[in-house]
């Protein structure tokens, strides 16, 4: 009986000694000292990049809760390049223990969802991630309409690998497919009266070469044009002034010139190459400002 009485009281010292740290962490937990710490890793894959959280709180049983963080391309004034509402952030403490860092992502960002695995390793700190996204409403995206001109609305989602096997250097390396459905690309202002264009899905494949240049092969499938795109875009700081060098095909279907009948006899008396029904094409300019041009 005394046996028993006195695992109870140790029983109770646990629970109340666990309380407590819970209580403590909570409210003694060093959000800004851990805000500068994510800061500062981010800055290691870009040094461009600023990270700000509205709030950061330890997460039961082992891990971060970070709300509503975003990453900005050098001005926080500006509209963020990523912005998630919620994440999770889960260390793989054996790892920790090793002096290698990985830690697991999961959490909530323009209205979809998003999960993966982010590792530091080595002396110099090298990174390697794994980033999966479902369903991530573009309309909510408020880098594109700052930095591009035409507005592209849908689902995105995808898959993204990035390596960087000599951190602060031009070493990085990724690859990405990514998927939009329902799409709709809206027309700044109309294109051969055209003010918008429906986009059923798109696929596409982009790998980064160095950080420096992204290669791009696309395909296109809609009720109204089909078509493909290959080529590659080279990155400057400012994002908007990255060069395009793009080139492919437009297969407009019989919806497309059902709504738009004045456009076959327009493309008639462009003289423009067409072979299979198929129209050629190239971008060019700029991310902020593309020239897109009918060969």
């Amino acid at each position: 009986m005394a046996s028993e009485t006195k695992n109870k009281k140790w029983l109770g010292y646990t629970l109340y000694v666990v309380l407590v740290t819970v209580v403590l962490l909570y409210f003694l937990f060093p959000a800004q000292a851990v805000e500068e710490f994510l800061d500062n890793g981010i800055r290691r894959i870009n040094p461009e990049f600023v990270f700000e959280a509205e709030k950061i709180g330890p997460w039961i049983p082992a891990g971060l809760q970070i709300t509503a963080g975003k990453i900005y391309l050098g001005n926080p004034s500006g509209a963020a390049v990523f912005k998630t509402d919620s994440l999770y952030i889960r260390p793989h403490i054996l790892k920790l223990v090793k002096g290698a860092y990985s830690f697991d992502l999961d959490g909530e960002a323009y209205k979809g969802d998003i999960n993966g695995t982010l590792h530091f390793t080595g002396e110099e700190k090298n990174i390697a991630s794994e980033i999966a996204f479902r369903d991530f409403v573009l309309a909510e995206y408020d880098f594109l309409t700052e930095k591009f001109k035409h507005r592209l609305i849908g689902r995105l989602s995808g898959e993204i690998v990035y390596s960087n096997e000599s951190v602060g250097t031009a070493g990085g390396s990724g690859k990405a497919d990514l998927r939009l459905s329902d799409g709709q690309l809206q027309f700044q202002a109309p294109v051969f009266n055209i003010s918008s264009l429906d986009l059923q899905s798109i696929k596409l494949e982009a790998e980064l070469s160095r950080r420096e240049r992204i290669i791009i092969k696309a395909q296109l499938e809609g009720p109204e044009v089909n078509g493909s795109m290959t080529g590659s875009i080279q990155l400057q700081k400012d994002i908007g002034l990255s060069q395009l060098n793009l080139k492919g095909t437009l297969e407009p279907q019989a919806e497309f010139y059902k709504n738009h009948p004045e456009i076959r006899e327009l493309l008639k008396a462009m003289k423009t190459r067409v072979k299979r029904g198929e129209y050629f094409f190239t971008v060019t300019g700029t991310l902020g400002d593309p020239k897109f041009k009918l060969l």
